[in-house]
């Protein structure tokens, strides 16, 4: 499935990437500001993950964090959301073999799959491990599981990145005080 060893499932053994992953936020990915954050709210910090997935050696190292989840979880289709959650799909995908699906915001307005929500091959009953980038309310992450189960499928939320208190698991929960931290504008 995967063509490495992969980590160890022990949470223990996860700690050094978990805080791998926080310091590679901060170093590349973090900027401070005020900024207007998609779901509404007003934040003093914002992740930039494109920074962060335009490196392909740090996306591959975010998607192997991903592993003990897949053993854990075992799904059959790793669905991603638009955008950032597409990014990350794709390489888990690519890394254990198992298809994707992508999940949209708004149904596609043009071609073969006019009005739909959901691309990309999948059977009522499958299990999707649905992967968002960052979450800070995990509404849209909320809406696309909603999506896939109105499509009877059986569906597992997950993020890279809890910012705020979602209900979605995530790999690492990121928060800041207000004015601490790198000013990088």
């Amino acid at each position: 499935m995967f063509d490495e060893p992969l980590p160890s499932t022990s949470s223990l053994a996860r700690i050094p990437e978990l805080r791998w992953l926080r310091n590679v936020i901060t170093e590349r990915a973090l900027t401070r500001g005020d900024y207007l954050l998609s779901g509404g709210a007003r934040s003093d910090y914002y992740i930039d993950k494109f920074k962060l997935f335009a490196d392909p050696q740090v996306l591959r190292r975010i998607a192997r964090l991903f592993a003990p989840i897949i053993s854990e979880i075992n799904p059959d289709v790793i669905g991603g959301t638009e955008l950032g959650g597409v990014i990350i799909a794709t390489a888990v995908s690519g890394m254990t073999g198992l298809p994707m699906i992508v999940v949209r915001k708004q149904p596609k307005q043009y071609g073969a799959f006019a009005a739909e929500y959901v691309e990309g091959p999948f059977n009522a009953g499958q299990h999707v491990l649905l992967l968002e980038d960052v979450v800070t309310s995990g509404r849209e992450l909320l809406a696309a599981k909603a999506r896939l189960e109105e499509l009877n499928l059986r569906v597992t939320p997950h993020a890279i990145i809890s910012r705020g208190l979602a209900p979605v698991s995530s790999l690492i929960q990121f928060s800041l005080p207000r004015d601490s931290g790198p000013r990088t504008n």
